[in-house]
């Protein structure tokens, strides 16, 4: 039972990690029509901008949060000069966009080299809760406690504020929500920064569990095209639903059956597709 109960902690701490990663990239996607498949890549770039605050000055919270602006203001970059001249054009957003991911790899590779990098756990979350004759580590249960902060967040603004109500009207219909007289733009630009800020706060997050390589970012978009697929685009908790079943089924899978975990998440991934296009808690986009 100890062994489950650490399996399944895992597996949950795994999947709030998916969920930072992949909440960006649903909202940004479901509420703009926008195809970021640089979003792995912003993950990696967030990870080593932290790794690097937190190697120079010693501070972790402060690495979190500068990779969370970096990353946030590079999106926003990317977004101004490239991705609001191609609405509605999903397939040269995917080409623009997986180029894109590919020179931030190599951007990574020549500032910081080819070798994986480890994030060092912050010296108050260094210990162990016992599970049974098990131990636990208390910062994956920081990092399910982060999530489920987040999370409540993200549904608090989605449909408790007037930012949420502008965000469902524009996914509904952008047209009639510019005839009010709402900036639609302006919103619009907002979500694509924040979408890219949690993609480095995950990143850098991550690394005491994932670690950091400059090729990461294309294992990570597939992952989080799983998660969006399988939960829903536009709503924050379709994406949490995805990226619990994603996470459980790999981490369980890797721990009872690791000669067919690698294919688990694919098979829960295509049966979706074609079953339920718009994912388990999720809607058209187009």
């Amino acid at each position: 039972m100890s062994t489950f109960t650490i399996t399944a902690l895992n597996g949950v701490s795994y999947a709030f990690i998916l969920f930072l990663l992949a909440a960006g990239f649903s909202l940004t996607f479901g509420v703009m029509g926008v195809l970021n498949l640089a979003h792995g890549a912003l993950y990696v770039l967030g990870a080593y901008f932290g790794l690097a605050v937190i190697a120079q000055l010693d501070q972790f919270w402060l690495g979190v949060v500068i990779a969370a602006l970096g990353t946030g203001l590079l999106g926003l970059g990317i977004y101004y000069l490239f991705l609001r001249h191609l609405y509605d054009k999903v397939p040269e957003q995917a080409v623009l966009t997986i180029g894109l991911g590919y020179a931030i790899a190599n951007i990574i590779l020549w500032v910081w080299g080819p070798f994986a990098k480890m994030g060092m756990t912050p010296s108050a979350f260094t210990g162990v809760v016992r599970v049974g004759t098990l131990a636990f580590p208390i910062y994956r249960l920081v990092i399910i406690v982060i999530g489920l902060l987040v999370l409540a967040l993200l549904w608090w603004m989605q449909d408790k504020t007037r930012v949420g109500a502008i965000i469902r009207a524009g996914m509904d219909n952008k047209e009639m929500t510019r005839s009010l007289g709402i900036n639609y733009g302006v919103v619009s630009t907002l979500v694509f920064l924040f979408g890219a800020a949690l993609a480095g706060f995950a990143g850098i997050l991550g690394t005491p569990i994932l670690g950091a390589y400059p090729s990461m970012g294309d294992a990570l978009v597939l992952l989080t095209l799983m998660v969006v697929v399988v939960g829903g685009t536009g709503f924050i908790q379709g994406t949490m639903l995805g990226a619990l079943i994603i996470g459980l089924l790999d981490t369980f899978g890797k721990a009872y059956v690791p000669s067919v975990a690698l294919f688990t998440s694919y098979v829960i991934f295509i049966v979706v597709l074609l079953v339920r296009p718009s994912g388990l808690i999720g809607r058209k986009v187009f």
